[in-house]
């Protein structure tokens, strides 16, 4: 089940304490909240219970205890403890998601569903409450439903990364691999060094290397499937991006053989200078920061560093050989003032044709 699954990975970030600075009148509650971290969940539910008496007004206490509940899979009393305390006046969007999860969890994915939507009433530029939503909407097989709520989430709030994470292994899943490829790899910029950074970075490579197929006649390039309508006084400009993407991956490949590290970077080289030579509008955010690297030679670099999982003895290898120009990029990639900004002006959106 895509739920139970997901909550393994990613409950321990619905701690509200470990989301905030707050200073709390009960300072047990970080007591608590390693006795949680421990699975100590009765221990941690007395002190927290204290915490309550101690601070009545502050709903991060059933919070957290509604928490431990799930932790233990007492999915009614974290229900009944949630909607107790949802008049609070200091609630925000986890409080909303982990009530949802909490449906879900107990077998009502439909109230579930309900508690996200009542959460994004008052919290509509929360990309957690429709991650959460998203969640639940592949559990029920409602796929196409699900990509549009992630795709929400971005537009709501284009810097959280999860929404990315999930809509790219959807899309990686299906015909339409390139958008994948492009959620995914923002995902890789937002979301860095950690284990689902290092799963995508292998399922992105995978994913290049099982839509290029080469032959001793021909090279066939699958990363999209479209439906192409011509309208008189088209103008190039207006192609859909995963018809102009293709046809310059398409090109750039030629006199290749294979893909691996190095000929994936020198593609992706020869596809970015095509790109920006026809002026395409609109511009695309993860495209122009690769040209920004292209512009100060760092974006074959780039490209051995976000694909490495794929062929990590390759990317050793090449990492070892090329020290100097890994280490210029990593100088420059790990500046604050160089990380991948998005915001609702400028951000990435599939455009996929019906």
């Amino acid at each position: 089940m895509v739920r139970t699954i997901f909550l393994i990975t990613a409950i321990a970030a619905f701690s509200f304490i470990n989301a905030q600075k707050t200073t709390f009148k009960c300072k047990e509650v970080y007591d608590a909240v390693k006795l949680i971290d421990e699975e100590k969940y009765d221990e941690a539910i007395v002190i927290l219970k204290e915490c309550e008496i101690k601070d009545p007004e502050d709903y991060t206490y059933p919070y957290e205890i509604a928490l431990a509940y799930i932790k233990k899979t007492d999915y009614k009393n974290a229900i009944l403890l949630l909607e107790k305390i949802k008049g609070y006046s200091n609630i925000n969007d986890y409080y909303y998601a982990l009530l949802g999860n909490a449906y879900d969890l107990s077998g009502n994915p439909e109230q579930a569903i309900k508690s996200y939507d009542e959460g994004l009433k008052k919290f509509p530029a929360s990309g957690r409450l429709y991650l959460e939503k998203g969640v639940v909407l592949e559990s029920q097989g409602k796929i196409k439903a699900a990509v549009e709520t992630y795709e929400k989430g971005i537009r709501a709030e284009p810097m959280y990364p999860s929404n990315y994470y999930r809509i790219s292994q959807l899309y990686l899943n299906s015909k339409d691999i390139l958008y994948g490829l492009m959620y995914g790899e923002i995902f890789l910029n937002l979301e860095r060094t950690t284990s689902r950074s290092k799963e995508m970075s292998k399922l992105l490579y995978n994913s290049y290397k099982s839509a290029v197929k080469f032959t001793n006649q021909d090279t066939t390039i699958d990363l999209c499937q479209a439906v192409l309508i011509i309208e008189k006084n088209s103008k190039p400009g207006n192609l859909p991006f995963c018809i102009v993407f293709s046809r310059h991956f398409a090109v750039a490949t030629a006199g290749e053989k294979e893909i691996n590290l190095e000929t994936l970077s020198s593609i992706r080289k020869r596809l970015l200078k095509e790109y920006f030579n026809n002026n395409y509008s609109p511009s695309n955010v993860l495209l122009s920061y690769h040209k920004t690297m292209e512009n100060n030679d760092l974006f074959n670099a780039y490209n051995h560093y976000i694909f490495q999982m794929g062929d990590q003895e390759a990317f050793n290898k090449w990492q070892t050989n090329n020290k100097p120009e890994y280490d210029k990029f990593i100088n420059w990639y790990t500046e604050e003032a160089n990380l991948l900004k998005i915001n609702k002006s400028k951000l990435y959106l599939s455009d996929q044709i019906k």
